[in-house]
């Protein structure tokens, strides 16, 4: 993933939702500012850890 993107940067987020990004996976954005979540990029294949 070698893609730019422009970050939240909102220091109390109200809520974050997954947002579908390709075949890949998904981000989860802030619903504040509605970018996405540095280093919140999940992958669809990657075990349930939660």
């Amino acid at each position: 993933m070698n893609r730019e993107f422009d970050f939240c940067k909102c220091e109390n987020r109200s809520a974050s939702n997954p947002q579908i990004e390709d075949e890949w996976g998904y981000w989860f954005v802030c619903n504040d500012c509605n970018k996405k979540i540095e280093d919140d990029f999940h992958y669809f294949d990657e075990p349930d850890i939660y």
